[in-house]
């Protein structure tokens, strides 16, 4: 009898977590965003200590059922934290294009420097795939101890119209 109550509960136990991680939000822009600017505050207040904490995978930084997160790179173009691929720390991407070209860590850095903050479409696969698809990042500068940070976050399947009906007083960087 204990056996059957104890397989009951445990069971119970698997229905309720697996409906908790399938009932989080969907990824949206706005989420984007929004976690974009929770992220850049705190960098600007507390700098690098702020790391641990984006990476959490439980933690807010990662979100939209775990296909957003937040990203921070420098204006050399050096991945200074990434909470999925901690392989491209200390990495330096300017160089890294989409298939038209784009060097898009490099307009990340641009519409960074020029305006603060803005969207940036362009192509790439997804997690797993080779073609690619319509991406949209979001990036803001922010400072902290005399360094310029870069924090980013971004998502796939939006095109630069989606953006601007959703922000239309944003910059969107379009070629």
């Amino acid at each position: 009898m204990f056996k059957r109550i104890l397989a009951i509960v445990i069971g119970m136990g698997m229905v309720i977590a697996c409906a908790g991680i399938s009932m989080g939000e969907p990824l949206t822009p706005q989420m984007c965003k929004q976690k974009v600017n929770e992220a850049a505050k705190l960098i600007e207040e507390k700098g690098t200590a702020v790391f641990p904490e984006m990476r959490d995978p439980k933690g807010k930084f990662i979100f939209g059922n775990g296909e957003g997160y937040v990203w921070v790179h420098n204006l050399d173009g050096v991945m200074v934290m990434h909470p999925i691929k901690a392989s491209l720390e200390g990495k330096g991407l300017l160089d890294m294009r989409d298939v038209n070209g784009n060097y898009f860590f490099v307009t990340f850095n641009e519409v960074a420097e020029k305006h603060g903050a803005g969207w940036i479409p362009y192509l790439w696969p997804k997690p797993g795939e080779k073609d690619v698809s319509p991406k949209v990042s979001y990036v803001k500068l922010v400072k902290h101890g005399g360094v310029d940070y870069v924090v980013g976050s971004g998502m796939y399947d939006v095109k630069a119209e989606d953006i601007k009906k959703l922000f239309p007083n944003d910059v969107i960087q379009e070629k």
